[in-house]
């Protein structure tokens, strides 16, 4: 594990000094007279100060969110796949990392540091045997003709959740005293050791901005992944949804200017031709990187979802929708690319995963990290309308990756059914950019 800081935001006006500074001088700008550009300075020149107005503001007063105003970058390297997935579990924050789909993985591990050693020796042999045949795999796919990055796409759904990663995360210092406090009691060692050193790199740039950092009932709680009894009969389930009233009764009282209660009359009267019209009009200028109006965020769908550990890498992209994941099970399945099948390689590749389950199923609590990128979780998923657009932009594209590609098609499909004129310019960017000129 190598973690180190990589830039912070500094007052470069007046000198570049300690990071708090900034937070300091925004928290005055509602309680004193003066230009924000002098409480800048002055906070610059008496960094003490600024400090202990901090721990006032954050700590006394419960204004949190003057930590807002520090962000941290942060180079995270020889991190786990597994552990990888738990910092990403944050909002407001923002992620790049190193893509096994573009690059071809070599014998990159993470070792659980509290996995007892007299099990390491077989650990480590289980992991060598899925790396030998990610390389098998790669090679079979570049004989029947697929392209280099196709192939590592596809043979990567062997590699363990225990494959080391690297990525750049940016983040301000109140999400950052959050996800410290809440992966301090992580049930794994490495997620543990990443709050640690992160906790020591922040503190040795602003120590007045962190000050919650003892776990709550509810850090603990948060922890805790739902199990697995079965496998559902769909892997893609959409549980509850509005229709097209919820959208158009809004519609109309935004032109219009009535009560809700009469703008769902008037919807209720319109017919069919009348109700597409509305949803034209309201998204004519639509473009095909814009979001849609606020109006769509009041729509609601629920799904149920059985993906694998690679779909859901793109699904945990989409981090402001409502999301309760199952611990991965090898109950649920794995996805296994068609591609492979194609090469004849589907019984070299179940071997594999079958073996990794056996040595995962001799790991206690640490089984996950010996489980695949093919191997499966459960997802329940809240998503609004406006957030649904930009997910099938990103995700029915036709550069979207495959398996993420797949469930996301079905959903929308799901949800066109049922409100075809709320959904009526979803698609990815490649299938619907003629409609935007």
């Amino acid at each position: 594990m190598n973690i180190q800081l990589a830039a912070y935001n500094p007052d470069i006006q007046n000198g570049g000094g300690a990071h708090e500074t900034l937070s300091a001088s925004y928290t005055r700008i509602s309680r004193y007279p003066r230009p924000i550009n002098i409480l800048r300075m002055e906070a610059a020149a008496e960094v003490e100060k600024a400090r202990a107005s901090n721990r006032c503001i954050i700590f006394d007063y419960g204004h949190g969110s003057v930590a807002e105003h520090a962000v941290f970058n942060f180079d995270i390297i020889d991190v786990s796949r597994l552990a990888a997935e738990e910092l990403q579990s944050f909002r407001l924050a923002s992620f790049t990392e190193k893509s096994q789909r573009y690059i071809r993985i070599g014998e990159d591990l993470v070792v659980p540091p509290e996995l007892d050693r007299d099990f390491e020796g077989n650990f480590r042999e289980c992991a060598s045997k899925l790396f030998q045949l990610y390389n098998k795999i790669y090679d079979g796919l570049r004989s029947i003709g697929l392209k280099k990055d196709e192939a590592k796409e596809d043979a990567r759904y062997v590699l363990p959740l225990a494959t080391a990663c690297q990525m750049g995360m940016t983040v301000n210092a109140r999400e950052l005293e959050l996800m410290v406090r809440r992966l301090s009691c992580h049930p794994f060692a490495e997620v543990r050791m990443i709050a640690a050193r992160l906790l020591e790199l922040a503190i040795e740039a602003a120590p007045s901005l962190f000050l919650f950092l003892e776990p709550t009932a509810m850090d603990i709680f948060a922890h805790s992944m739902s199990p697995v009894e079965s496998q559902p009969f769909d892997n893609v389930l959409l549980l509850d949804c509005d229709d097209d009233s919820k959208v158009g009764s809004l519609l109309i009282q935004w032109s219009s200017g009535k009560s809700l209660e009469s703008a769902e009359k008037m919807w209720s009267e319109l017919d069919g031709q009348s109700r597409e019209e509305l949803f034209i009009d309201a998204l004519s200028g639509l473009g095909i990187h814009d979001t849609l109006p606020r109006i769509w965020e009041f729509f609601r769908a629920e799904f149920q979802l059985v993906l694998s550990a690679t779909a859901f890498a793109q699904l945990k992209r989409h981090r402001m929708c409502s999301r309760l994941v199952s611990v991965y099970d090898p109950i649920l399945g794995v996805t296994i690319p068609s591609s492979i099948s194609d090469a004849g390689m589907e019984e070299d590749f179940i071997t594999g995963l079958r073996e990794a389950e056996r040595t995962a199923g001799t790991l206690g609590k640490l089984y996950p990290y010996m489980l695949t990128n093919a191997h499966r979780r459960r997802v329940v998923l809240n998503m609004n309308g406006r957030e649904l657009y930009h997910f099938s932009r990103l995700r029915e594209d036709v550069h979207a990756q495959w398996d993420i590609r797949d469930i996301a098609h079905r959903m929308l499909s799901a949800l066109k059914e049922k409100a075809p004129l709320t959904f009526i310019l979803t698609g990815g960017k490649s299938e619907v950019s003629d409609l935007f000129g």
